[in-house]
């Protein structure tokens, strides 16, 4: 986005105390046209420094899911090591299972978030003009980034879904541009805006 486009948003936010702004017949003292601004200027700077951000944050916080299941795992092996020490009989091997179980479960989880952060360190951060890998998408739905299937994830105050490109949606949306209408379970959805 040109630095002239961002300053013309910018100048949006200049308004005298007395100025109204008029929606549905109804004047709205000016001190709330800031808001709407602001929110406007946010969507007019999405771009690729958007998804760098978001990436940045998804990174974060795979990171700490990993590190929670790292010491998750150091503590349950801390406790099998304790408990090996004082007990004996089926009490013991009741736990030893569940603790086995245990151990199991985590490491899966483990092994799940590594994948995903490896997959999210793949995708392109880079603007695209049609849906594929990498795309942050607005949608009448919100805005959805084709990256990792990681959920929501909220960033400077809007929430963003972090979908992969297998995602039925984005399957249904695939190589469509700024515009472009597509059927997904019976309902168009239009793409509002991509980068």
């Amino acid at each position: 986005m040109s630095f002239k486009l961002l300053e013309k948003f910018s100048n949006l936010n200049k308004f005298s105390p007395g100025m109204y702004f008029t929606m549905h017949e109804k004047k709205i003292p000016s001190p709330f046209i800031p808001i709407f601004s602001r929110f406007s200027l946010y969507f007019a700077a999405m771009n690729s420094m958007t998804k760098a951000d978001l990436l940045k944050k998804a990174q974060e916080i795979l990171r700490e899911q990993i590190k929670d299941v790292q010491e998750q795992l150091t503590e349950l092996q801390e406790s099998s090591e304790v408990e090996e020490k004082s007990s004996a009989g089926d009490k013991y091997e009741t736990h030893q299972e569940m603790l086995h179980q245990t151990r199991n479960i985590l490491e899966k989880r483990l092994s799940a978030a590594k994948i995903m952060l490896n997959q999210l360190n793949a995708v392109p951060v880079k603007e695209t003009d049609k849906v594929q890998e990498g795309s942050l998408l607005k949608l009448p739905m919100g805005n959805i980034w084709v990256s990792v299937p990681m959920g929501k994830v909220v960033l400077d105050g809007v929430d963003f879904q972090l979908v992969s490109q297998d995602s039925p949606l984005i399957q249904a949306l695939w190589d469509l541009k700024k515009g472009q209408t597509g059927n997904f379970r019976g309902n168009n959805i239009s793409l509002t805006d991509i980068f």
